[in-house]
């Protein structure tokens, strides 16, 4: 789980500083060169956090869909 912190971690403070420097218009062209390569942070940081995390809710079994807060008896019909 550490490296899935890291990873959003670093993706959120590029994209905080790329909000900065679009305050100011002297570091416009650096935000848009931010611009440009936020897709391959972000997908660095999807396939971070699809590979390393680890699922720890109740298996669906034969269901087709399931809820973690509420117990299948108390769901009712739409």
């Amino acid at each position: 789980m550490r490296r899935n912190n890291f990873a959003v971690g670093v993706v959120t403070i590029y994209v905080l500083i790329y909000c900065l420097l679009l305050q100011f218009e002297g570091f416009f062209h650096y935000a848009m060169l931010m611009v440009l390569t936020s897709p391959v942070l972000i997908g660095w940081m999807v396939f971070t956090i699809l590979k390393q995390g680890k699922y720890s809710g109740p298996e669906m079994g034969n269901d087709e869909f399931g809820y973690q807060d509420k117990k299948k008896d108390d769901l009712q019909i739409f």
